[in-house]
């Protein structure tokens, strides 16, 4: 069984879904969780975190703790 989002030079995998698509789904949901995210793109939760996280130092989207959970907002 082989994987198409297996680069074969690098070994990596692409991702499931563009950053355009993330921040288009952050837009429409916000203020969103990790678990939605994960959800709305079928991936762990581990998986969102990490690119969420990415956007968030890129400076693409805000975060801000409510009630112990991490909520994530377009700028």
């Amino acid at each position: 069984m082989t994987d198409d989002r297996r680069d074969p030079d690098t070994g990596k995998f692409s991702p499931k879904f563009t950053d355009e698509e993330l921040l288009a789904a952050i837009d429409d949901m916000e203020p969103v969780g990790t678990g939605e995210v994960a959800d709305h793109f079928d991936c762990s939760q581990q998986a969102a975190y990490q690119r969420l996280s990415d956007l968030h130092e890129e400076g693409n989207i805000t975060s801000k703790l409510v009630g112990g959970a991490r909520v994530w907002m377009t700028k």
